[in-house]
């Protein structure tokens, strides 16, 4: 008999799987929010059942007890399918239904898999992870939304590299199901007249189609016809894709945009701006004629940095903050209204935790996790709240070129920079209409401290590109309003290897990166 657990069973999609699996045999374990006193499906009872809220920062450890007074020592099959959702525009979203987003629909997924991976391993088993074909898509209403789930499929397509090069009995899946008829429109503020969800396939018959994907050996599924199309054409297509959404949603939608005083200076806020890549765009903006605000942990290096800048001539002030306390964002902003409107704001600030993910330490990773991804989410959703961008203004996000190629050996890197990726497409798309900009950059190897120290080998040191070319290359891709950059030949190549040959992008990475790295 089979062991299976089932993530946000309690409803739609995972409740359709759970009476799947139940008519096969199968030995059931069942999450969900919900008190079994309110469950009145017979499917649920108390050696089954585990009332656990994902968004709990303390819920591993309670299904971990719950599993040994249970008795399950291994698990053939987990299925990472809870979820809540968001419609709306970035700027309405707040920060506790942004981070709670993050936390169920990325977090809890990843967490999950660190601390079960002992008992599917046991069971030579398999975990499968629910995305969505909307991450082929800009989706302005949608942004955390898709954001999540492009983050969690780059986690995945990561850690699969992994595994291969382990050899581990462990298999992974991406499943990606279309829009379903489900109670989680509704939950997430749809306008179900608009949205007219009685047109899409029941939860039922999706479920049917995930269980029979999930029996075959497939690393990536989509299901449906038409799911898989609309995912292969939007590939293929991205920036045609992104112009059209960008023209349709112009029509239908205006963003306030915040005002600027005549003869005022531009104004460049740069998070991650004493070191490294930050501190190269930082001298590059200004030269550019930018005033400066960097944002960073460093105190001692943003004193460095704006005593050099200064005697240069140039204008800089730092505001001292630490990105992973999430809690003190809002005082960051508070400060920023104190500042200039924003013309051009660089979400740089970025930090890793490399290794094979099955040992690696959970909190770096959530380290990692907080400052690459839900603290440039969090800044964006409130500057554009509170109107603190000057006209026609500019985001930028620094993600990498493991967009295209895996990153394995830092699985949560890669997650965050996919879905940074995913949020500035369907950011592009929600302010198009009030005249702001986005742009993408997508940098290789950085001759950096940040690549020195987490590379396993650096060698060749002298052959990544080195910062301040980024910065400038960056400084030109704002002025022409561009809506990605990839720097550099090299790295074009190797995106395009990525697109086009992924297994031999892969296997590259393998051998470049993963097997030199330590072990422990």
């Amino acid at each position: 008999m089979r062991t299976i657990l089932i993530t946000g069973a309690t409803d739609g999609i995972g409740l359709a799987l759970a009476h799947l699996y139940q008519r096969e045999d199968a030995r059931l374990v069942l999450i969900g929010r919900r008190p079994l006193s309110t469950l009145t499906d017979p499917l649920f009872h108390r050696t089954n059942y585990c009332q656990l809220d994902l968004n709990d920062e303390h819920c591993m450890a309670a299904l971990s007890s719950w599993l040994q007074e249970q008795g399950i020592h291994q698990l053939d099959l987990v299925i990472h399918n809870a979820a809540v959702g968001y419609v709306g525009v970035p700027a309405a979203q707040s920060p506790a239904n942004l981070r709670a987003m993050v936390q169920v629909n990325l977090w809890a997924p990843i967490a999950l898999s660190h601390m079960l991976f002992p008992l599917v391993e046991r069971a030579r088993g398999k975990l499968v992870f629910i995305s969505s074909v909307a991450t082929a898509l800009p989706s302005p209403e949608y942004a955390t939304y898709t954001a999540t789930k492009a983050a969690l499929e780059g986690f995945v397509r990561s850690w699969q590299v992994e595994l291969a090069a382990e050899q581990s009995p462990v298999t992974l899946q991406i499943i990606r199901p279309g829009a379903t008829r489900t109670a989680m429109h509704a939950k997430s503020g749809a306008d179900l007249q608009k949205l007219r969800p009685e047109r899409f396939p029941s939860a039922a018959t999706v479920a049917g189609f995930i269980a029979s994907k999930i029996a075959h050996p497939t690393r990536t599924a989509t299901v449906g016809a038409l799911n898989r199309l609309i995912y292969a054409v939007a590939q293929t297509i991205e920036g045609l894709v992104d112009f059209s959404w960008q023209r349709l949603h112009r029509r239908s939608r205006a963003l306030p945009a915040g005002q600027m005083t005549q003869g005022e200076r531009r104004h460049c806020v740069i998070t991650g701006a004493a070191d490294g890549i930050g501190r190269a765009l930082a001298e590059a903006f200004a030269e550019a004629g930018y005033i400066i605000t960097g944002i960073d942990v460093d105190r001692e290096r943003a004193q460095q940095l704006t005593e050099a800048m200064t005697t240069a001539g140039h204008t800089i002030t730092f505001l001292a903050a630490d990105l992973a306390a999430l809690d003190d964002l809002p005082t960051v902003v508070e400060a920023l209204q104190e500042r200039p409107p924003i013309d051009l704001f660089i979400h740089n600030a970025g930090i890793s935790a490399v290794g094979p993910f099955s040992s690696s330490n959970l909190a770096r990773q959530r380290a990692v996790l907080d400052i690459n991804f839900t603290a440039p989410l969090l800044l964006t959703g409130q500057l554009l709240h509170k109107q603190l961008l000057a006209p026609e203004a500019t985001f930028a996000f620094i993600s990498s070129l493991s967009r295209f190629t895996g990153y394995p050996g830092a699985t949560v890197y890669a997650a965050t920079k996919d879905g940074i990726a995913s949020y500035a497409r369907s950011l592009g798309v929600a302010i198009a209409s009030a005249g702001h900009h986005v742009l993408t950059i997508y940098p290789g190897p950085t001759r950096t401290a940040h690549a020195r120290r987490y590379s396993p080998d650096n060698r060749r040191e002298m052959k990544r590109m080195p910062p301040e070319q980024l910065a400038a290359l960056i400084v030109q891709a704002v002025q022409a309003r561009r809506r990605t950059l990839i720097p550099g030949i090299a790295n074009r190549s190797a995106a395009w290897l990525g697109k086009l040959l992924p297994t031999v992008a892969e296997q590259l990475m393998r051998r470049t990166i993963y097997q030199k790295l330590p072990r422990p």
